[in-house]
């Protein structure tokens, strides 16, 4: 009994501590990247280079990038702020709640001093800010370094200061049956953070127990201030903190011993009713009952039968009723599982329908700035023109669907935004056989993508137009279409090239981290699964140097619109 209640109880809390890991872990990525748009922008990057008595410099720079570090404190209210320093002396604060104490001298701050020796991000123990004005707060600092990337050396760091109470909201457990407290532990500092007090001494023996124990593993039995504990722990990915989840073994034998004490209760009045009522109601209830049997065998095998009645004024009558009621309402449910399954296809569809590049969109308009400032109005006429028209093409109210001819107007915007960004045109010829399908709806932003990574990828300024070519191709083929889009470019490396040949195997499910941040295909790509299923064929070919093809086929024209 008490084996198998400390295995129980083991298995549980190993489900609950890999889930607040992933919780924390997801948490902490999220909140990083948050934050990658602003180590993009063109201002931050020149504000890195600034010396720091080009104080004029500094704040015109801060006054353009600032915007991007509020917008994300906006969505993160509990990050107190955020704050960079460099090895160079220059300091930048932000944050909604708090205020810069600006006598504060960060060269004999000891925390983020030792930080420089870092290259990875990390989360400290929690700690005041002693920078900060009329501030009693404890935080987590989550410490993101900027690498120099010729020296591989870290320049600056880049501070996310997240209140101590959320991370312990995040150790909390919601059941109420859980027994025990989850732990962040820090090995090397012995730093010890939960939403209730943790014993003394007990993450000390915990440490002795878990070098101690002989295979390694992630359970442990050991004994603090007389008190024998259960432990469970795993890693927090890429830090050098562990969740430990720890709980006195009498806490979890007492709940067994009531559950043992209950059953054996159940079982005696179970067996009392039965002798009482068997032997009188035996003839009687064999023939409904075996009814009843053939009826749920029947269900068994997805079969909705429902079972006969001729009388329901007794027990076995109120059960058949009941079973054939509960018949009833699985078809229903049936049904609604159904229907909420295609609403959730139809809105998933539509999410990554939505979704729109921002860098594009804050880097056309930076462009459009440009030209502005040089007096050329024929040139911010153009491209005003050019983003109005994709703005309303993308968000306009039509389910998705576009006509060919639409999709191409797209991508011809598109290119004219890339010349007037880059001072180069880029050829792109379009070879629709017959003409008709220019009129065939497909789904909207579903060959755009393959343009822009062809550009991004395949394209450099230092090319000719001779150089670089891009080709879409729109045939049709008995009942199917076939879309090309080839370019001449530099191509795709061969790792990245086998990650989208698995990304195609698995049906657009991937959990690689490169499409973390690669996002444009992975979400064309389930769009197109999506809306077609297994009729959707899709290719991806490329050659170092001599450019790269994606080409997929669909059905057309009567099934276009069939919800996969």
């Amino acid at each position: 009994m008490f084996r198998s209640s400390t295995e129980y109880s083991a298995s549980i809390s190993t489900q609950y501590v890999e889930f607040v890991s992933k919780e924390l872990s997801d948490y902490l990525q999220n909140l990083n990247e948050s934050f990658d748009s602003l180590f993009i922008n063109a201002s931050f990057r020149d504000f890195l280079d600034t010396r720091p008595d080009q104080l004029s410099e500094q704040a015109d720079e801060m006054i353009r990038f600032r915007p991007i570090v509020r917008n994300s404190l906006q969505f993160h209210p509990e990050v107190l702020g955020v704050l960079y320093v460099d090895r160079l002396g220059k300091v930048y604060f932000d944050s909604y709640q708090k205020q810069l104490d600006p006598s504060y001298s960060f060269g004999t701050d000891k925390l983020y001093q030792a930080s420089f020796s870092n290259n990875k991000p990390a989360l400290t123990a929690p700690h005041p800010l002693p920078y900060i004005l009329y501030n009693d707060a404890h935080v987590f600092s989550y410490i993101r370094p900027i690498l120099n990337t010729d020296t591989g050396r870290t320049e600056a760091l880049f501070i996310m200061e997240i209140h101590e109470d959320k991370i312990k909201r995040m150790l909390s457990s919601n059941q109420k049956d859980q027994v025990g407290q989850v732990i962040l532990y820090h090995e090397q500092d012995g730093t010890a953070v939960s939403e209730t007090p943790v014993p003394s001494g007990l993450m000390r023996d915990f440490q002795q127990a878990r070098l101690q124990a002989p295979d390694g593993g992630k359970q442990l039995l050991f004994t603090s201030d007389n008190i024998e504990y259960q432990a469970i722990y795993t890693e927090l990915p890429d830090t050098h903190w562990k969740l430990v989840w720890a709980a006195p073994l009498s806490s979890i034998n007492k709940g067994v011993r009531q559950t043992y004490q209950l059953t054996l209760l159940i079982a005696a009045i179970s067996l009392v009713t039965a002798l009482i009522i068997a032997f009188p109601v035996m003839s009687g209830i064999l023939r409904p009952l075996y009814r009843l049997k053939k009826g749920m065998q029947s269900l068994g095998r997805g079969v909705y039968v429902p079972v006969p009645m001729k009388h329901n004024h007794d027990e076995i009558g109120f059960l058949i009723q009941s079973y054939n009621q509960t018949l009833e309402k699985l078809q229903f449910m049936e049904r609604e599982v159904y229907q909420a399954n295609m609403r959730e296809k139809e809105r998933e569809l539509l999410q990554l329908q939505a979704q729109i590049n921002p860098h594009f969109l804050f880097n056309t308009l930076e462009t459009i700035e440009s030209y502005a400032v040089r007096n050329n109005g024929e040139a911010v006429g153009d491209m005003v023109q050019s983003v109005s028209r994709m703005m309303r093409y993308t968000i306009r109210n039509d389910d998705g669907w576009a006509s060919l001819r639409e999709e191409i107007a797209y991508i011809r915007n598109f290119l004219t935004i890339h010349y007037y960004r880059n001072g180069k045109d880029v050829r792109a010829r379009f070879e629709i056989d017959p003409p008709e399908l220019l009129d065939v709806q497909v789904v909207k932003l579903s060959i755009q993508p393959f343009i822009e990574n062809a550009i991004k990828y395949g394209w450099s300024p230092n090319m000719s137009t001779e150089q670089f070519h891009l080709t879409v191709s729109v045939q049709a083929q008995d009942s199917f279409i076939d879309v090309s889009i080839r370019d001449t470019g530099t191509g795709i490396p061969a790792d990245v090239l086998e990650k989208l040949r698995q990304l195609i195997a698995g049906k657009g499910e991937s959990k690689d981290p490169y499409f973390r941040k690669h996002t444009g295909i992975l979400n064309t790509y389930r769009r197109l699964i999506l809306v077609y299923g297994e009729e959707l064929q899709f290719r991806v070919e490329s050659e170092p140097g001599r450019g790269t093809e994606f080409s997929f086929r669909i059905p057309y024209p009567a099934k276009q619109r069939e919800p996969a």
